[in-house]
């Protein structure tokens, strides 16, 4: 692949693509940074999202300056993995909800956008000689402004690590499509990478899959298998999800149970269900009447310790909210 990760060998700069979104390009990404923060100083690496969507807030207005918003994955990869390059260069073209009519109406000059784009990955590659390149969406997103994953990926003169899901057939049909809009902009996919595939069929896609691309010259650089763990949402992601606060555990904020559970039956039938430890790692959801439910959890686990999922409570806090605590 592109990117040379043993020791003593810096990794070139790479665009991480994908045929679809929520495939696994992030997460492809985010593995490259935690490689390379392993292998070679933290300084060297660079974090670029040339054209974000979904931004958030950096940097406060100060002194008439507006503030400073970035994508949202730029925030992620600077503060988990430390990065020192700057927000200002990260994420240097943002089209948020109605941008495209305001090119189509004229209002945006893109050439512009290019400018601070290639300002931005100039002074990135100045100052950290490994940069990971995250594009958005397939390659054709962003191609009514000119500035679909292709084209910057041209733009860039980088080769692209395609991302893409599915079974053998499907995962092909999809490269095949996105290849060509590769194909048409002249840029080179340097491998594949197969996201989420089923453990048992690891080494039956490997063969597979591996021989179809040959045919065509493009490398399957290494298949990640499904995690059911990873797709499941922790306590902090439906806290955020309700627009709620935790009430207690705020330590198991990143705890992810093992299913969802609505809780209807009676007092002593749930007490059993625990007993036989058929919801020790579900998250509960509970009316929050039901008061009765939640001193059978806190029975269970001051007992045998077991309970490892979490409880939702529905309805108005007056509904649930005791005068004494429990």
């Amino acid at each position: 692949c592109t990117a040379r990760l043993s020791r003593g060998h810096p990794m070139r700069s790479v665009f991480v693509a994908a045929t679809r979104q929520h495939v696994g390009k992030s997460t492809t990404s985010l593995g490259l940074l935690a490689a390379l923060s392993s292998r070679v100083p933290l300084e060297s690496i660079g974090y670029l999202k040339p054209v974000g969507q979904q931004h958030v807030e950096v940097q406060a207005a100060a002194e008439g300056a507006p503030p400073l918003r970035v994508d949202k994955d730029c925030r992620l990869a600077k503060e988990y993995f430390g990065l020192r390059c700057e927000y200002k260069h990260m994420s240097p073209v943002l089209m948020p909800r109605g941008f495209t009519k305001s090119y189509v109406d004229g209002e945006i000059d893109m050439e512009r956008q290019k400018q601070a784009l290639l300002h931005a990955w100039e002074a990135l590659r100045a100052a950290h000689p490994n940069v990971v390149v995250e594009g958005t969406g397939h390659m054709g997103v962003g191609s009514i402004v000119g500035l679909d994953n292709a084209a910057v990926a041209k733009l860039l003169g980088l080769e692209v690590v395609l991302v893409c899901e599915g079974g053998l057939g499907s995962a092909f049909d999809e490269l095949s499509l996105n290849l060509a809009v590769c194909a048409a902009q002249g840029v080179k996919v340097r491998c594949v990478v197969l996201n989420r595939v089923q453990p048992a069929k690891v080494e039956m896609m490997r063969d597979y899959l591996g021989r179809a691309l040959g045919r065509i010259g493009v490398p399957l650089a290494g298949l990640v298998p499904t995690e059911p763990f990873l797709a499941a949402p922790s306590m902090g992601d439906f806290a955020k999800l309700l627009g709620q606060r935790l009430i207690s555990g705020e330590e198991h904020v990143l705890r992810h149970c093992g299913g969802v559970q609505f809780v209807t039956c009676s007092v002593r039938r749930f007490e059993e269900r625990l007993a036989e430890g058929e919801y020790s790692d579900r998250l509960l959801v509970v009316h929050g009447s039901r008061l009765g439910i939640l001193e059978a959890c806190l029975r269970h686990h001051a007992q045998t310790g077991e309970i490892r999922g979490g409880v939702i409570f529905t309805g108005t806090r007056h509904s649930w909210a005791p005068d004494e605590p429990i």
